[in-house]
């Protein structure tokens, strides 16, 4: 450092008896000296780190792109299937407060099987965190009338627990997606009227209509995988559709990598039932999933009959699946195989 300084002083000596066309030369030469010495001190005061979580959750004075995974009903089931996405994280913006209006404005229409959980009217007043707790306030509009219900549907059971289910999938989709990645560890979930009222607490009776105490109300809640779409999930409800021939049902969980291989769903409806297989009984492992994450294999054991050839054991046959759109399917052709036996 200090031979480099005395070559830029040695240099601005040299430009002041020199020649000019040398001058000019030799002043370029110590503004270029003093250009490499200041970046080097810049780079060295502050060394390149790569981008902590602390930066994620906090203000960006910048535009990036930040993948995220958020988590959304899968279908009209009581799971919740994911979509990855690359959040554009732009000045005063945070990563928590772009994931729960993500969540709020419904999935991304290439994921068709995703659905949105959020009343139409509920706004995002506030998303804040304190160490490891996330505060999000929604507008009181999330407790309201759900989407495609009837004015009379408070009046109406079977509208009240589909109500229920939707606002707790939404609370699970917001507190799952906020702990991905140990951004935090809970989340506390408000309703308020405006920006400038105070941050109510939920009561449980509206995630769940049999409590009947008012004062029980929801705390911060940690993360809690059971409503996820996993392997087994997936496998399990292909299986209990197919037990039931409900092939609607079933027909959700189908996928294939080549998307035009899958057939439609009143050609499958019509394979089903031409084939006309029975499933008694069935075991599903946990399975195990791939390295790149990409694919499961899981173990089943189970008892179909035919009309035509009797009853079939199958027994520890190994059923791939793969993420289609983010989330788990069978592929028809390995159904098929779990049918026709030899």
């Amino acid at each position: 450092m200090k031979k480099a300084m005395v070559c830029v002083l040695l240099t601005l000596a040299i430009v002041l008896g020199c020649e000019p066309h040398l001058r000019q030369a030799a002043k370029s030469r110590a503004a270029g000296v003093w250009r490499s010495l200041t970046e080097e001190k810049a780079e060295s005061a502050y060394p390149a780190q790569e981008p902590q979580i602390a930066e994620q959750l906090g203000s960006h004075s910048r535009t990036d792109l930040i993948p995220v995974t958020l988590y959304y009903r899968y279908g009209d089931t009581s799971v919740l299937g994911a979509q990855q996405a690359q959040l554009d994280i732009r000045r005063e913006e945070t990563v928590a407060s772009s994931i729960v209006q993500r969540l709020v404005d419904g999935p991304s229409i290439s994921h068709e099987r995703l659905s949105g959980v959020f009343p139409q009217g509920t706004r995002v007043i506030s998303v804040r965190g304190d160490g490891t707790t996330a505060f999000v306030t929604l507008s009181r509009g999330f407790l309201g009338r759900p989407d495609g219900a009837p004015a009379d549907w408070e009046d109406l059971p079977q509208w009240q627990e589909e109500a229920a289910l939707r606002r707790l999938l939404a609370a699970q989709s917001i507190v799952l997606s906020l702990t991905e990645d140990a951004r935090y560890q809970r989340v506390q979930l408000f309703i308020a009227d405006g920006d400038d009222d105070i941050p109510e607490r939920i009561p449980l009776a509206y995630f769940d209509p049999q409590v009947a105490d008012p004062a029980l109300v929801l705390a911060a809640s940690a993360r809690d995988e059971r409503m996820l779409l996993t392997p087994r999930d997936a496998l399990e409800a292909v299986l209990s559709a197919w037990q039931a021939r409900d092939w609607a049902a079933a027909y959700a969980y189908l996928g294939d990598e080549q998307r035009a291989l899958l057939p439609a769903l009143s050609v499958f409806e019509a394979e089903m039932n031409e084939l006309d297989i029975t499933l008694l009984d069935f075991d599903v492992s946990e399975g195990t999933v791939s390295f790149d994450g990409q694919r499961a294999t899981l173990v089943l054991n189970a008892e179909i009959r035919s009309i035509e050839g009797g009853d079939a054991q199958i027994v520890r046959e190994s059923v791939p699946l793969a993420r289609i759109e983010d989330n788990w399917a069978i592929a028809p052709d390995t159904l098929r195989s779990l049918m026709i036996r030899d």
